[in-house]
């Protein structure tokens, strides 16, 4: 079930073997119904275990998990005070490196990303309320810098305390 504030027409579709998705107005929001076969229970977990411990410890820069461009998760920021930092390389002569986490937006499951470099001074970061966050460096939205070869990290976080959800990786590094 999700809970949207838009305005709308209802709207009930039908689909064989057995599907029907209803949009009912209430007040000016909508309230949609999944009733088909894939629509997961109501309490229903966010992320599994496996996911949560998806290159765990990895819960601060000194344990950041190292990855690289074939990496992709899932993983996930669970129950308590969860980080996941990732250390990956950046090799000479790099046109571009882009860092995305792709998560499904909902109440309490917004992330966001940062990315440093091997000291600890921020790069670039993405604290953004979609279901995805992006830095491109060079970028200038959100800012990021040329990355010259070295050591980078980025840390996956809640975008408030509390907040959980699974997430899955894309690192993409073009040479010159």
């Amino acid at each position: 079930m999700v809970r949207e504030c838009r305005r709308a027409l209802a709207i009930a579709s039908i689909s064989r073997p057995v599907s029907v998705l209803l949009t009912v107005l209430l007040g000016g929001c909508s309230l949609i119904l999944d009733f088909s076969e894939s629509a997961p229970p109501p309490d229903a977990a966010l992320f599994t275990q496996a996911e949560c411990d998806h290159k765990e410890p990895n819960n601060t820069i000194d344990a950041a998990a190292v990855i690289d461009a074939t990496e992709v998760g899932p993983a996930a920021i669970c129950p308590g005070d969860d980080h996941d930092f990732y250390r990956f390389t950046v090799p000479p002569d790099t046109a571009s490196v882009t860092v995305k986490i792709t998560f499904v937006t909902n109440a309490t499951g917004d992330l966001d990303l940062k990315l440093t470099d091997a000291a600890g001074s921020t790069q670039g970061q993405s604290r953004g309320f979609e279901n995805d966050e992006t830095v491109v460096c060079p970028g200038a939205s959100p800012l990021c810098p040329m990355l010259p070869a070295g050591d980078y990290i980025f840390d996956v976080f809640p975008a408030q305390t509390g907040y959980v959800n699974r997430y899955d990786i894309a690192l993409t590094i073009v040479p010159l």
